[in-house]
């Protein structure tokens, strides 16, 4: 097939969630299909990292939109320029907080770079335009009405955003704004051919919610390696950047509310760009790793932490850990989508007095840890592995091409 994905985030260097999730398949799938790929050039999403890329996958055709094309977008830049004096002046604001955590920032649909994503939808002429991540999802309004359109979800937002303003004041107007959010984002889906959820739990949730549209689950998938259980070495990990909130949530309330509940200190590691230095906080146990290149090396032997409170999709953090048979203390939240028994294959806990006291468990007990991290690397095996989910989304993408396009 002929596909073309349109996505916010380069999959190179892989050091966010996202990346490795389309990374990961893309490797899969280029084997089989011929990919373009169109980004926009940011201090993210480098030209250099594209140029690396580029050399890893040389039979995919990477088409980034340049940043000096962007910058003559007098919206792009009054945008950019209001949320930098906002950063710079009322970081710590209650209501700038709000707005960041709920309104999609950084891509603009100008006319040029509509016309650079049509210009190479003429060229391919594909058999399906793949539209990856949040804050692409109103692409679809201006692709061709005759072209198969997905849109990847790797986290439903309005989902997201109601669990979020549980911990969050707000105004009647924000009440509003989130409903008028959630509103536009099922209408917008929709609007789609497909939509592919990286959970079962979460395609149910779009349908449950009124996205009438054929929704399917494609898990992503995951190249770290295949790694038998290691005995405990007296750490913890938490893997996840900075810059996702429901990760600093998560770390937020571990260090504020769990580790008062420990007897002795902990020792966790936390893996990830972004931390600010404040986070290294020895006294407490906590180490900054920052981004590291080779995950298994520093993580295998510990126990992997994932008490993340809100958000949804799935936990990339938790395959990790699945395949390299560790032990996993979690959320009901963080586990979500993803089949692991609490007693066989994980420990799961809500409260701070309960999340610790799993951990010290299994940090005295290194026959339950092997016990937990050999199930769940069974299921990984069985489930996740590469191979087995680039046919699952093969066989998808097989049935959309077959089936009609989506009615306007």
């Amino acid at each position: 097939m002929n596909i073309i994905i349109i996505t916010a985030v380069l999959p190179w260097q892989l050091n966010s969630g996202g990346a490795q999730a389309i990374f990961n398949l893309v490797n899969q799938q280029r084997k089989k299909h011929h990919i373009t790929m169109i980004f926009p050039e940011d201090r993210f999403n480098l030209m250099s990292n594209a140029r690396e890329l580029q050399e890893i996958w040389p039979d995919v055709d990477i088409r980034p939109y340049p940043i000096y094309r962007q910058m003559l977008s007098p919206k792009f830049l009054k945008e950019k320029s209001i949320r930098a004096a906002k950063l710079h002046f009322i970081p710590d604001n209650m209501r700038f907080k709000v707005e960041r955590v709920f309104k999609p920032y950084g891509i603009y649909y100008s006319f040029d770079f509509l016309h650079f994503i049509r210009k190479t939808i003429r060229e391919k002429r594909p058999d399906i335009i793949q539209v990856e991540l949040f804050p692409y999802i109103k692409m679809v309004n201006y692709l061709p009405k005759d072209a198969k359109k997905i849109f990847i979800h790797h986290e439903i937002r309005f989902m997201r955003n109601e669990r979020l303003k549980q911990n969050l004041e707000l105004t009647p107007r924000e009440e509003k704004w989130l409903e008028e959010l959630k509103r536009e984002e099922i209408e917008t889906l929709n609007k789609y051919d497909a939509v592919l959820t990286v959970t079962k739990t979460d395609a149910d949730y779009l349908k449950a919610a009124g996205v009438n549209t054929y929704v399917e689950s494609s898990p992503i998938t995951i190249n770290t390696p295949i790694l038998p259980f290691k005995p405990w070495n007296g750490r913890l990990s938490f893997v996840g950047g900075y810059g996702h909130w429901p990760n600093m949530e998560a770390i937020d309330w571990f260090v504020d509310k769990v580790t008062p509940c420990f007897k002795t200190k902990i020792q966790l590691d936390i893996i990830g760009t972004g931390w600010p230095a404040k986070y290294d906080n020895h006294e407490k146990g906590v180490c900054l790793k920052g981004f590291v290149q080779e995950l298994a090396s520093t993580v295998h032997g510990s126990i992997m932490i994932v008490p993340i409170l809100t958000g949804s999709g799935m936990r990339m953090k938790i395959l990790e850990a699945m395949a390299m048979s560790m032990p996993i203390v979690t959320t009901t939240v963080g586990v979500e989508g993803i089949p692991l028994k609490h007693g066989e294959s994980c420990l799961i806990a809500d409260s701070p007095e309960d999340f610790a006291k799993a951990i010290e468990r299994l940090s005295s007990d290194t026959t339950l840890c092997k016990q937990m991290g050999t199930n769940a690397n069974q299921l990984f095996v069985k489930a996740y592995s590469p191979e087995v989910l680039a046919e699952l989304r093969n066989s998808i993408y097989r049935q959309i091409v077959a089936s009609p396009v989506q009615a306007s």
